[in-house]
């Protein structure tokens, strides 16, 4: 968050807020942004780093800034191009005790849960292997149709002759 003092008097000043939230400067977006500039200097260059996160470069400026406010998806996304565990990310060690505990402290039961998302993965990758199910890409184009778009025909300019 930004703040900017503005002085009452000389001996006193007023944090004054440009945004009305707090929310975007939270522990969550600084730990993530350190944690990707810490995981960044583990490749030769930046370029190499962005291309590794599957992130566009405007996405992951924002979160490697703070800036950003990532979803879950997104963070899940970014773990796995990374070949690192989401809570890494945000600075946590990650290993499946500590996980598990936690989850379990809350009354959770991690091995159903564990399980749910194997199920859900499995279901998703038997979609994407039935030969007889169009993607969603091609589903949306009407039978007869392609998928290209057609370019306009092009038409000669005419040279204006002045008189």
């Amino acid at each position: 968050m930004a703040v900017i003092f503005r002085p009452i008097s000389r001996s006193a000043t007023v944090p004054i807020f440009k945004n009305k939230t707090e929310d975007s400067d939270g522990w969550l977006s600084i730990l993530l942004a350190l944690r990707l500039r810490q995981i960044e200097n583990e490749y030769p260059d930046y370029a190499s780093f962005a291309d590794a996160t599957g992130l566009s470069r405007g996405t992951l400026y924002q979160l490697r800034t703070g800036k950003g406010n990532p979803t879950f998806v997104t963070l899940e996304r970014l773990a796995r191009h990374l070949k690192v565990p989401v809570w890494t990310l945000i600075g946590r060690t990650g290993d499946d005790d500590s996980v598990k505990r936690d989850i379990e402290t809350f009354g959770f039961n991690f091995n159903e849960i564990a399980r749910h998302i194997e199920a859900t993965r499995a279901v998703k990758r038997s979609m994407t292997e039935f030969s007889g199910v169009p993607s969603l890409k091609e589903a949306a184009i009407p039978a007869g149709a392609t998928s290209e778009k057609k370019q306009p025909p092009q038409t000669k300019k005419r040279r204006r002759t002045s008189q």
